[in-house]
């Protein structure tokens, strides 16, 4: 067989294990958002299909032959190495043929991603020696503007503060508020907490009480603010809940802005003048 048949066969077999290699397994990778703030959670949605007549199994003490990793790139390409090598991101799993999961995960809680910039993820799957990887996503990490900050101190820790700081940011053509908290000294960052659309006309306030309790008050809309209320101790931080507030001196300023509207709508339709086909009073009927 001559060199170049050779090749042909071999590369019809590689296309052949390829083919064999995609209709196995799959994973499909997505992210909530495309730009995030620092500290915020950066969440993962992962889907795998087992395309196989046999299960895809992932069993503890498996030396991780069957595994769900990620490779997270920086913005010079760089691989970011895992926080923790050794805890699997899936520890057990049985998957059988035809079926499918799905899975959530926390990038941020493995991988070093607390600094502005641009970074690249993909999900790869490996089952026995054959590694299958999702489409690699994009996504950008930006600090955002700290608008208001107040310094939270504990009587018990006079050594320790922790910083609480609004942080103004875009998402989707929306301008939005973020609570971004971090404890000082060592600069350690909590997870930042989207607090929703920000309106600007009225300045966004944050307290604390002498126990803990944050409240966080701003307008979301011309009519609507949005009440936040997170605990903070010495121990951790906690979002408590959050709820709307309606601003009825707002809703009375349209309602009687409509009011005025449609009466201004009725006057000038009532002055309009009348087209009238046969002629009106003025006419000239002398036949000059």
């Amino acid at each position: 067989m001559c060199s170049f048949q050779m090749r042909a066969v071999f590369g019809a077999t590689c296309l052949l294990l390829a083919g064999s290699a995609v209709a196995q397994m799959s994973v499909e990778l997505n992210l909530d958002q495309i730009k995030y703030i620092v500290g915020e959670a950066i969440r993962a949605d992962v889907r795998i299909a087992n395309h196989a007549a046999l299960p895809f199994v992932i069993a503890s003490g498996d030396n991780h032959r069957n595994a769900l990793v990620f490779d997270v790139r920086d913005s010079r390409r760089d691989v970011l190495e895992s926080s923790q090598p050794r805890t699997p991101m899936i520890s057990e799993l049985l998957l059988p043929g035809g079926e499918t999961y799905r899975g959530a995960f926390e990038l941020d809680e493995w991988y070093p991603m607390g600094r502005p910039g641009n970074y690249l993820v993909t999900a790869m799957l490996r089952r026995e020696d054959i590694r299958y990887d999702s489409t690699t996503r994009a996504i950008e990490i930006v600090p955002g503007l700290e608008i208001k900050t107040v310094i939270q101190l504990f009587a018990d820790s006079p050594d320790f503060q922790r910083k609480l700081a609004l942080v103004y940011a875009e998402r989707r053509q929306s301008e939005c508020l973020f609570l971004r908290i971090t404890d000082m000294p060592g600069e350690r960052t909590w997870s930042t907490l989207a607090l929703g659309q920000l309106l600007r006309t009225t300045p966004p306030a944050i307290e604390i009480s002498a126990n803990g309790d944050v409240t966080i008050l701003h307008r979301a809309s011309r009519d609507v603010f949005l009440k936040t209320h997170v605990k903070s101790t010495v121990k951790g931080v906690e979002l408590v809940g959050q709820e709307q507030i309606v601003d009825t001196h707002a809703v009375e300023r349209m309602q009687a802005q409509w009011v005025h509207d449609q009466q201004e709508a009725d006057k000038k339709k009532k002055e309009s003048h009348w087209w009238w086909p046969f002629g009106g009073a003025g006419d000239d009927k002398s036949g000059k």
